[in-house]
């Protein structure tokens, strides 16, 4: 396997250990965080045991033989009703380090892997056509239909990180392009090529076979400016490969169980009638609170966006200034500046998965200004919202899963959100 030098990302294991740079998080919320990272937490009836082979819920770990990506997931299945918990565990955890090793190798563009055609292998073949794995394929496709404009943002996404990694203010400011003059010129030339599909594309010819289309002018200009990359899914990438893996997991019948990323993209495929809760947030300020939470009990598909950080592995998507500023990772590919149009978004569909919730709701999240309108368009379309104004939860769901939840802070009150 060849290896380029841009992956400055350490391969690294889950960790449940959270910090909040300048926000003060209520004692009560603290102890709930520690699965809310990722953005989930189940609230399971009856026993929840953690032995590795008898029956209960457990959380499965992969085989590291290989790179993959792992560490950005949590995968909890439940053995309570298994003939032999030790044998079908042993199953699922062979085949969960299969998937995580297969969709870190087509997913990457960091990396020339033997025999698979991935995002690497776009940008390394620039105007040529290339054969891909099928699950990248799909993914494109998806892409393609939607009009999504983000994965083209990866020049841009390239100077944020270099914000991500700084050691400390001084050296976050010189990257930064928000509190940078001198590097807004070219943020804002690459952003938009980034944005015109006459410079910068996709093709997709069927059989698998893609390719990316790049300009002569804006290949001109990324050399010029040593632009080695010019379509990567970024921060994006977890919400495909989260529906990669519950798809393959659901196809060999293992359903009694959820993933979920520590960026906030949760898949449950467990139609047991089990009930699951999803905490809702909203930052007041520095203070973050808890007052809600999404309760449901069929296979879910959930999209939590934030624009603060809440685990260590988020240090690659945010950097928090000590004056209590935080630069996040998510661009508008209008100008290439990070932007919020409010601190927390959950969407969640029981028909869609992830990436195609993703669709819909980055361009809400991601806005000068946040579109209630918008939300509720896609409440049409079985996309469901919840957010939080002032104290008030407000949400699209027809069916009411909304219920307060009392952190010892602020009251709330729920209001469902009606077209006018």
């Amino acid at each position: 396997m060849k290896k380029s030098g841009r992956d400055r990302r350490p391969y690294v294991k889950p960790v449940t250990r959270i910090e909040l740079p300048q926000i003060n998080v209520k004692a009560r919320v603290i102890l709930l965080v520690v699965f809310l990272a990722i953005g989930v937490v189940a609230l399971i009836t009856g026993m929840m045991s953690m032995l590795s082979t008898e029956p209960g819920w457990q959380q499965i770990e992969v085989n590291p033989q290989e790179r993959n990506c792992s560490g950005d997931f949590v995968f909890y299945y439940d053995f309570t009703d298994s003939d032999s918990a030790t044998a079908e565990h042993k199953q699922l955890n062979n085949l969960y380090s299969q998937l995580t090793t297969s969709a870190y190798q087509i997913f990457t563009a960091d990396e020339q892997i033997s025999d698979v055609g991935n995002v690497y292998t776009l940008n390394a073949h620039v105007n040529e056509i290339v054969t891909v794995d099928p699950v990248l394929y799909q993914a494109l496709e998806l892409l393609v239909s939607s009009g999504s404009r983000y994965p083209f943002l990866a020049p841009v996404n390239v100077e944020y990180n270099r914000v991500f990694i700084a050691e400390n203010d001084d050296e976050a400011a010189r990257y930064d392009p928000i509190k940078s003059p001198q590097l807004q010129p070219y943020i804002r030339q690459t952003a938009a090529y980034a944005a015109d599909p006459d410079m910068v594309s996709l093709e997709l010819m069927g059989n698998n076979q893609a390719r990316l289309n790049v300009a002569q002018e804006y290949l001109d200009y990324g050399r010029e400016n040593e632009i080695e990359t010019y379509f990567d899914f970024d921060w994006m990438k977890n919400a495909f490969i989260v529906d990669y893996m519950a798809q393959q997991l659901q196809s060999q019948g293992f359903t009694k169980g959820y993933l979920a990323s520590y960026d906030g993209f949760t898949r449950n495929l467990d139609s047991r009638g089990v009930e699951y809760g999803v905490n809702v947030f909203h930052l007041q300020g520095v203070d973050l609170y808890q007052p809600a939470q999404l309760i449901y009990d069929t296979p879910m598909s959930i999209v939590n966006l934030r624009s603060y950080a809440m685990s260590d592995l988020d240090r690659w998507h945010y950097y928090s200034y000590a004056s209590g500023e935080t630069l996040t990772i998510f661009l508008d590919p209008a100008d290439g500046m990070s932007k919020s149009s409010i601190d927390t978004l959950t969407c969640y569909s029981e028909s869609m998965g992830c990436a195609q919730i993703l669709m819909e709701a980055a361009p809400v999240f991601i806005a000068d200004a946040f579109s209630e309108e918008r939300l509720l368009d896609m409440a049409g379309e079985n996309v469901y919202s919840v957010w939080c104004r002032g104290t008030v939860v407000r949400h699209t769901d027809p069916k009411d899963r909304i219920a307060l939840v009392s952190d010892g802070g602020l009251v709330y009150t729920i209001e469902q959100a009606l077209a006018s």
